[in-house]
């Protein structure tokens, strides 16, 4: 029997050339899985990052209205045996997404100090802020909840002492990050047992 040498070399090199054409192609697919495998998750996260900025942008609470009850004595006072109620007429903003009330926070600053509060179904208190709807949008079962359409009054008990001429910031914090101010000055008298702060 005869053996070729050269066709005993020419096979070699092509099972070389075989190993190496399949350690391409298992290097390629490997690749390509990693590849898609960080596609899909930069599409996701990318998906949830539009998703938050545009409730940020399209959340938006519009304040109607802010008055303070008992301040006939000149003093909108959380420290008197009838601690002084401030309240706050609201609605949702044109377009805006709807408001878990569970998820705002009120904050309330004042010369004198700060306070923060928190949703509750029961009595408003120097801690929590409670909501009476004027109006309902017509959406059955939004209880807890601003949608579109709804009047609703917000109300707490000021914590901090607020004189005549003072000022006053309301925030309303959303749990998305976006924030609405309100700004109030009282006025140089109050003598009546009803005082508007805001607009």
């Amino acid at each position: 029997m005869v053996f070729n040498k050269n066709s005993n070399t020419k096979g070699a090199q092509g099972i070389g050339t075989l190993i190496i054409f399949i350690a391409l192609i298992l290097v390629a697919a490997v690749a390509a899985g990693v590849l898609i495998q960080t596609a899909s998750s930069l599409q996701s996260k990318s998906l949830d990052v539009g998703r938050q900025s545009q409730e940020k942008i399209t959340t938006d609470i519009e304040v109607v209205q802010v008055y303070a009850t008992n301040t006939s004595d000149g003093f909108i006072n959380g420290s008197d045996s009838t601690s002084d109620s401030v309240t706050m007429i609201v609605r949702l903003g044109s377009g805006s997404s709807p408001i878990n009330l569970n998820d705002l926070i009120v904050k309330m600053d004042t010369q004198s100090g700060s306070q923060t509060l928190q949703y509750t179904t029961g009595a408003a208190d120097d801690a929590n802020y409670n909501v009476t709807y004027v109006s309902n949008g017509g959406v059955a079962g939004t209880s807890g909840y601003l949608v579109t359409g709804d009047l609703a009054q917000v109300t707490f008990d000021n914590l901090n002492e607020v004189g005549e001429g003072d000022t006053a910031t309301i925030r309303l914090l959303t749990k998305n990050g976006a924030v609405k101010p309100v700004d109030m000055t009282t006025p140089s008298a109050m003598v009546e047992v009803t005082t508007y702060l805001f607009p």
